[in-house]
């Protein structure tokens, strides 16, 4: 028969050995990986034209020297700026963030794909050389909302069916009425104004404006005004809205201040008066005044697009025909 003293003398060291083990095993799971690599977008929600701040960040050994990734924007992101913030401490370990800023083109879901990152980390075997390795950045998404859809609440709904009324006479009278008594009135004007005395005279002709001088004076005008100096910077994208729609509208021929912003963007892909370049910059110029007219955005580092609007318009001018010279 065994023992039982024996037995317990024997097992104590085995239960102490199995918990230190154990311990350990625990201790080795939490220690931090070498190097890890997580992103973040910010801000958590965007409109066309926001600006997108993309950050990788890479906590790593202090004997690991990370390399700043090159990112190729997706179709929607247009590069603005990148760099580096400053190194900091992290549970024992380096953090390093590279930044990256995109402008926001598109409507809908876009998404910044997974990336590798380099770094440089010693050779285990002891050579004193380092070895270069790679670690993948997760990918990102984003959700880019339409403009009419923030500022009308509930979208775009179907026009009601039409409802049919008994036609009211009474008021058909008199409005026949009153159109009878301005037409007489308009009549004894008329034979007034034409029968007055003529005077002898020519009146110069007053010049007509092209579509670039009549923007460049309206622009002037509303710079004079001085709307953005005394806060009223709704008011003054209104008016340059207006300024810029009215030009596109007297210059390439189509009602741009009857049709949003989406439908001036659906009818440039098939435009053929402008390039790709100025296509683009007048989708930022619209953007950027929409936002501040509808959803009341903040004004960005103190631009308030008249130089951009004034840019486009001088890129845009039609080229000046030579007049050849009579012998």
């Amino acid at each position: 028969m065994i023992n039982v003293k024996i037995l317990i003398k024997f097992s104590t060291p085995l239960l102490f050995a199995i918990l230190f083990f154990s311990i350990s095993v625990i201790s080795a799971d939490k220690t931090a990986n070498p190097v890890a690599v997580t992103t973040h977008i910010a801000p958590d929600t965007f409109t066309l034209g926001d600006i997108a701040t993309y950050t990788i960040t890479v906590q790593h050994d202090k004997d690991i020297q990370p390399f700043a990734p090159e990112i190729t924007p997706p179709k929607g992101l247009e590069f603005v700026d990148k760099g580096e913030s400053p190194t900091r401490e992290l549970n024992g370990q380096v953090a390093h963030e590279y930044w990256y800023k995109f402008r926001v083109d598109e409507v809908g879901k876009l998404t910044l794909p997974s990336i590798s990152v380099s770094f440089h980390a010693p050779d285990q075997k002891g050579t004193g050389e380092n070895i270069q390795g790679t670690i993948l950045a997760p990918e990102a998404t984003l959700e880019v909302q339409s403009l009419l859809a923030i500022q009308g609440g509930e979208g775009i709904h179907d026009i009601k069916p039409l409802h049919e009324i008994s036609p009211p006479w009474v008021h058909y009278f008199w409005v026949a009425l009153g159109v009878l008594a301005l037409l007489v009135l308009f009549y004894f004007i008329w034979r007034k104004w034409k029968c007055r005395p003529i005077t002898v005279g020519v009146s110069p002709a007053t010049p007509v404006l092209t579509p670039e001088q009549l923007a460049y004076k309206e622009l002037e005008a509303l710079r004079v005004k001085g709307l953005l100096q005394i806060g009223r910077t709704q008011d003054h994208f209104f008016e340059l809205s207006e300024i810029f729609r009215r030009y596109l509208e007297n210059r390439f021929q189509f009602p741009a201040r009857e049709w949003t912003t989406e439908e001036i963007t659906a009818h440039f892909k098939h435009f053929t008066g402008l390039n790709e370049d100025l296509k683009q910059r007048a989708r930022v110029i619209l953007n950027q005044t929409d936002r501040i007219k509808f959803a009341k955005a903040e004004l960005a580092e103190g631009q308030d697009e008249i130089k951009s609007v004034i840019g486009f318009i001088r890129e845009a001018c039609p080229p000046v025909p030579k007049v050849s010279k009579q012998s």
